[in-house]
């Protein structure tokens, strides 16, 4: 009860753009994720699709700078979630990487990634990580310095987010 009314019971609840579930897999965040971003891409598609004349560059930067923050937003916080989610994230870059290369299907994604200099999803996750948890490791304010450290590598069937810091996952 709040204020004398009852407070309804919800199985997720969004904070800060982030949907929480009551388990915390973030299976519905990371498909509200996808909806926005295959809205957002196709938004862009007259400017990246396969017949576009923009080039391969601008292209590019137009991913790196539209579509990737958009998966990418809040991940040292959700980023440890079930291996199998975020292959669906990994997925999307692909596609949209191969529709901005016009790469035919026996490309490999691999080679895509290398030639365009682009990181996986879960190595940039990795990376957005280390630099997100450095800054709280390093932040002056006394409350952020008090919150207690803990080593991902103990307790491994629970996901935290400093499991991403993990190089073997």
């Amino acid at each position: 009860m709040l204020y004398g009314r009852p407070i309804s019971w919800s199985n997720s609840t969004r904070y800060l753009g982030v949907t929480l579930d009551k388990k915390l897999t973030y299976k519905e965040h990371i498909e509200n994720i996808r909806t926005k971003y295959n809205g957002v891409k196709a938004h862009l598609y007259p400017l990246m699709g396969r017949k576009a004349k923009l080039s391969l560059r601008y292209k590019l930067l137009l991913y790196k700078e539209l579509l990737r923050p958009v998966i990418s937003y809040a991940a040292p916080v959700w980023g440890a979630a079930a291996k199998t989610h975020i292959k669906k994230l990994e997925t999307l870059q692909n596609s949209t990487l191969r529709m901005i290369t016009d790469a035919p299907w026996f490309i490999r994604n691999k080679n895509i990634l290398h030639d365009l200099r682009v990181s996986t999803i879960k190595e940039f996750f990795s990376k957005l990580a280390i630099n997100f948890f450095n800054q709280i490791d390093n932040h002056s304010n006394p409350a952020i310095r008090s919150i207690p450290m803990y080593d991902p590598s103990t307790n491994r069937k629970k996901r935290r987010p400093r499991t991403l810091l993990l190089q073997d996952k």
